[in-house]
């Protein structure tokens, strides 16, 4: 009997992870990495007794020991590693002079720094095998569409995106593949957004509400993404037109911007 392919999804614990988990589920023996241990160890509960295979990994954001441990017990468990899936981080916003040296910090270390830790080890395993993997980092639209009030959500997100094309290009011929998937804002991250000031929580919170995506079409679209080839992938319609906007009308792009921005800061 052939058994599935193995998918491993870092931040499994968000609320987009718990719907990726119980769509890939489906196609994949997943492994859910995060550091909430109540909660990833009762989806996993949940999914063996739906008879499907999963394995819980406590993984502390921006621990490259712990990515480690957690792809080698992928291997000690399955033998392989075929598909790893980086989900983002809650997103960090709020103006650029009340963004602390401990907001970026932790933006770069939970985010830049994790997505590069993933990768390093999966890599690494993947390199071993004869059919390679699949690496697939998933960042908010920031880091393709910078505004005001995401500086250091924008940096980071950008840092991956450029991170990603590079992996791509060097990484192809070892049928290793690398894609960077771009998703927008969707309606259950505003639980979990961490904002610099209350001001700035209340704005992002009324602009997530308003978003048209959810983390179930999110979760279906990732999954989608997994066949594509390209280094950079938009998942959804709603960002890829904002996208095209700010790259065939820049000039008007940037005055909309500059008007959210002096909103932003009355």
């Amino acid at each position: 009997m052939k058994h599935q392919p193995t998918l491993l999804i870092s931040n499994a614990c968000s609320e987009l992870g718990q719907a990726l988990v119980s769509d890939a589920a489906e196609h994949f023996r997943v492994a859910l990495a995060d550091a909430d241990g109540q909660l990833g160890n009762q989806l996993c509960a949940n999914l063996h007794g739906a008879g499907r295979e999963a394995l819980f990994l406590d993984c502390l954001p921006g621990s490259a020991r712990d990515r480690q441990r957690g792809v080698e017990r992928v291997l000690r468990r399955w033998q392989q590693l075929d598909t790893v899936i980086s989900l983002p981080a809650p997103l960090t916003l709020g103006p650029f002079e009340a963004t602390q040296t401990a907001h970026w910090q932790r933006v770069l270390d939970e985010q830049l720094m994790d997505t590069v830790n993933l990768c390093q080890s999966a890599i690494s395993a993947m390199h071993r095998q004869e059919q390679g993997g699949r690496i697939l980092n998933v960042v908010p639209e920031y880091g393709i569409l910078p505004g005001p009030l995401a500086s250091a959500q924008s940096a980071a997100s950008a840092a991956i995106v450029a991170l990603g094309e590079s992996l791509h290009s060097e990484l192809h011929s070892s049928c290793i593949r690398v894609t960077t998937l771009v998703i927008p804002l969707y309606q259950e991250q505003a639980s979990s957004l961490c904002a610099t000031d209350p001001l700035s929580d209340a704005r992002f919170q009324r602009k997530i509400a308003r978003s048209p995506v959810s983390r179930e079409e999110l979760s279906q679209q990732i999954l989608n993404a997994l066949d594509s080839d390209n280094a950079l992938h938009i998942a959804s319609g709603y960002t890829r037109a904002k996208w095209r906007r700010k790259r065939w009308f820049r000039k008007r792009w940037e005055r909309a911007l500059r008007e959210l921005g002096a909103r932003y800061r009355r």
